[in-house]
């Protein structure tokens, strides 16, 4: 999912970094059984065994783990650090851990299966008393004016002499960016929106009606979402605008079109995220009342409609959908079952191209396709 390149940001990163090494040398101590979750190169369970940990468990799911194999043998904890590769919830340890750390976040905590993975591991792998870092995640939304962002999301549509290309507007429009924005941007508090406790059953899904009072008069162009955690105790941070720079930032959903809005007025705005599959749909809904010189305004948005989750790709995940593999399907199904640990992966690439010549029209192909695949599943 991420490099090492990308890893190095969140190492450098000094809203997030400085924080998580705070806590995590308070939450471990001398003796104690750490797992890390996304550990990536393995930074925080190298804090971990400065710590005082007796054993770390490093969990991720790409190939960036064995940098931090190379890491523990730089630093002499080859001994206590036991990296792992794969998805945690399918990985048994031999122990349960007395602290879990895990920053499995995107630019809000709302991202993939992180949270299922978090409830997962507390259940499985946490020791009675644990602790957890974070702790706790809660969401904040509020109204904001951002004409410079909003007007650059439109203007490659607009932008092409002679050709009109304004229907893909409602798509972008129906898309959710990571975009910062200034505390002065603010057309509302920031109200609470959802809450994560991860020391208890973390909702995955996020949903509430917030009713947000206009504190200066000014055009909304949409919302902006951030978080702030509890990682330890009273160490945490918040992304909110205005804070420094992180790989976090803030989150904006655009209206479908500009609204003028006056100080102390409310506005109704129903905000919704749900897990399907893998990925998060996102819905919001933006309602005002008529006023002299302005009608009513409602919008109802949607990542579903920004091209997020297509109806296709909705009815494969439905509980009643019978699947029949493609003929990709069946090369990648034949490429495991051909990996018996007998045969090479020259062997195999080469029968895959004769068994399959739609899909593999190189040997060259069928090798990097059969070499990834190995990479991910073989020991």
């Amino acid at each position: 999912m991420y490099s090492l390149d990308e890893f190095g940001e969140m190492v450098a990163d000094e809203l997030r970094f400085p924080r998580y090494r705070e806590a995590i040398e308070l939450a471990v101590r001398p003796g104690d059984s750490v797992v890390d979750i996304g550990s990536g190169p393995g930074v925080f369970a190298l804090l971990a065994c400065k710590a005082g940990a007796r054993k770390v468990y490093a969990i991720d799911t790409e190939s960036v783990v064995e940098f931090g194999r190379q890491f523990s043998a730089t630093n002499g904890m080859s001994d206590r650090i036991e990296f792992l590769r794969g998805d945690s919830r399918h990985i048994l340890l031999p122990e349960r851990v007395n602290v879990i750390i895990s920053d499995i976040r995107g630019a809000l905590p709302l991202f993939g299966q992180g949270i299922h993975a978090l409830n997962d591991a507390r259940t499985r792998f946490l020791a009675e008393g644990g602790r957890m870092i974070p702790e706790h995640d809660t969401l904040y939304a509020a109204l904001i004016e951002a004409p410079e962002t909003y007007e650059r999301i439109l203007v490659p549509w607009k932008s092409v002499s002679g050709i009109n290309l304004e229907a893909a507007i409602p798509v972008v429009l129906n898309t959710m960016y990571k975009r910062s924005c200034k505390p002065e941007q603010l057309l509302s508090d920031g109200l609470e929106w959802h809450e994560l406790n991860y020391l208890s059953a973390a909702e995955a899904r996020a949903g509430k009606l917030l009713r947000f009072k206009i504190r200066r008069s000014g055009t909304a162009h949409g919302f902006t979402v951030w978080f702030k955690a509890k990682l330890f105790g009273e160490i945490g941070f918040t992304t909110e605008p205005g804070t420094k720079e992180s790989v976090y930032g803030q989150v904006f959903l655009p209206l479908l079109s500009p609204v003028e809005v006056s100080e102390g007025e409310e506005i109704r705005v129903g905000l919704h995220a749900d897990l399907v599959g893998t990925d998060y749909v996102w819905r919001w809904e933006f309602e005002t009342p008529a006023r002299n010189d302005r009608a009513a305004q409602h919008f109802r948005q949607s990542t579903f409609q920004g091209g997020g989750m297509t109806p296709a790709a909705l009815r494969k995940r439905s509980a009643e959908f019978v699947p029949v593999l493609s003929e990709a399907g069946l090369a990648e199904r034949w490429l495991l079952l051909s990996m018996d640990g007998m045969t090479s992966l020259e062997q195999i690439a080469i029968k895959a191209t004769e068994n399959f010549p739609h899909t593999f029209s190189r040997v060259e192909d069928a090798f990097r396709r059969a070499g990834e695949i190995a990479d991910r599943y073989s020991r």
